[in-house]
């Protein structure tokens, strides 16, 4: 799960503009063209695999030097990563080989101060010397998954097309023969299947594919571009009990938790219950956007989780499902992805990226999403709205989260303005905001201090009213979720109108 994976407030602000000119149409250079790219997958009986990548680069502009830095994770208490080709083609013909000191097993730096919970993330870096536009890097590299995530059981993934050109894009698979397999393609077809030594191998393939021209508020690439998935579950349900039972031995808790759901549920309704245990874990566990291996599904009890004050989404719905359990209100994690569509035809858990929570309610069910730090209850972000989840109760269900309607999302402005004879301006004014607004606001002014918040304002005044000054400011409820944010500020303008005779000229 990836958490957030894209921040929902880029419904608000526009997305910078990327633009990837079309090489193999002769639209200009992106930087690099794939002239191999090349995945080959052999699963065993019980779910253990082999992967080879192979990739072939070749460097047309100074864009493309990044690939001269190849980052693989992984996850080392299931899998180990072999390098087994690395080299630099210079432009001149010469031939420049990996060496093992431009190896390097690492903590991602991001990760580092969160080891206690996720020990095993590694990645593999591998710098290729030499590299200058008209470079070709190539490397080959084996994962061998030696303990499966889901034992007998096996999903993937391939794209053929991105953001450079491919010359050749290629996907094999190796499944026993006797497994039985789900495949969903999307503008590719299967171009040979054969069996061989007990196993059934399919092949895909796609040449001179172009590079996609990115465009602001585009949907996800994986949503539109030529893929094939490959799956060996043959329903939600069964995902959803399986992710159900993974995750119900989490719900541990001690009596610092009991105290604390207490003090937090004493004296309320169901739903000031709901409201407040919400309104905590949002605020005072830190979000981790980690998902890899095992506990890229299972989450943490929920007992380290309180105790370390962090995790990833699925650690943090985990905790609020034993906070709401320990104050008698039923609820489920439920996997979620907030990038896009999912396939439905073909269940697998690798179409999801995120966790949030569901409550039973008489009609329905009430969803949220305790990875949040700006939206008050009951809202949704943008990105949780409208979108398949897979509920994961005893009964699993795959269900549509909610979308919510406009009025949800507004933002009340009173303003008391005066202009007095001689043109100028002096007003007070009062926002109120809720929903998205509200949560724009919180994420806009939360990490800044009072002098640059009032900075902010001054110049957004400015530009709106030029020559204006900002007298007062003032905004409450932005730490506190259960408190509603308003904003009120006091400004003047002595140029506003112009003094004409009798009459005052407004610009």
């Amino acid at each position: 799960m990836k958490s957030r994976r894209v921040f929902l407030l880029s419904l608000i602000f526009l997305l910078f503009l990327f633009l990837f000119p079309n090489y193999l149409l002769g639209a200009g250079n992106e930087g690099a063209i794939f002239l191999i790219d090349y995945a080959k997958v052999k699963v065993k009986r019980d779910g253990k695999r082999t992967t080879l990548i192979h990739q072939k680069i070749k460097i047309t502009g100074e864009k493309g030097r990044k690939f001269a830095e190849l980052r693989i994770p992984f996850d080392s208490e299931r899998q180990k990563v072999k390098l087994i080709k690395g080299i630099t083609i210079t432009s001149s013909g010469k031939t420049l080989k990996v060496s093992q000191k431009d190896i390097k097993i690492v903590t991602p730096a991001e990760l580092t101060e969160y080891t206690a919970l996720y020990p095993g993330i590694k990645t593999m870096s591998v710098s290729f010397p030499g590299v200058t536009t008209g470079s070709i890097i190539e490397y080959k590299y084996i994962v061998n998954t030696f303990k499966p995530l889901i034992k007998n059981h096996f999903w993937d993934g391939f794209y053929f097309q991105s953001t450079e050109p491919f010359s050749l894009s290629r996907y094999e698979l190796q499944i026993p023969k006797n497994m039985k397999m789900k495949i969903k393609e999307k503008g590719v077809k299967l171009k040979e299947k054969k069996e061989k030594s007990g196993y059934k191998i399919y092949i895909w393939e796609k040449k001179n594919v172009p590079a996609i021209i990115e465009e602001i508020l585009m949907p996800p690439l994986r949503e539109f571009i030529p893929k094939v998935y490959v799956s060996t579950f043959h329903s939600w349900e069964e995902i959803g009990k399986w992710f159900f039972n993974l995750s119900k031995e989490c719900a541990t808790y001690n009596e610092e938790i009991e105290k604390l759901v207490e003090e937090l549920s004493k004296g309320k309704s169901k739903k000031e219950k709901i409201s407040s245990i919400y309104h905590h874990v949002c605020k005072k566990i830190r979000y981790v956007g980690l998902e890899m291996g095992i506990h890229g599904f299972k989450p943490h009890n929920a007992t380290d989780v309180f105790r370390l004050k962090y995790g990833d989404c699925k650690d943090k719905a985990n905790l609020m499902r034993t906070m709401l359990k320990i104050a008698g209100i039923k609820s489920y994690i439920c996997l979620i992805n907030t990038e896009g569509k999912i396939a439905e035809e073909i269940p697998f858990p690798g179409q999801f990226n995120h966790a949030i929570i569901a409550i039973p309610e008489e009609e329905g069910f009430m969803f949220l999403d305790p990875t949040s730090e700006v939206f008050s209850f009951p809202d949704l972000p943008p990105s949780d709205q409208n979108r398949y989840t897979l509920i994961a109760s005893p009964n699993p269900l795959l269900a549509k989260t909610p979308l919510l309607p406009p009025e949800r999302n507004s933002r009340k402005r009173i303003i008391h303005a005066k202009i007095d004879e001689e043109g100028k301006l002096q007003a007070k004014v009062e926002v109120i905001p809720e929903g998205i607004f509200e949560a724009s606001m919180r994420e806009g002014f939360r990490y800044l201090k009072e002098i640059e918040r009032k900075r902010t304002l001054a110049r957004e005044l400015n530009r709106l009213i030029p020559g204006t000054s900002l007298i007062s400011f003032e905004i409450r409820g932005l730490e506190n979720l259960s408190e509603q944010l308003v904003e009120n500020y006091e400004f003047s303008n002595d140029f506003f109108g112009i003094k004409v005779k009798d009459r005052i000229i407004f610009r």
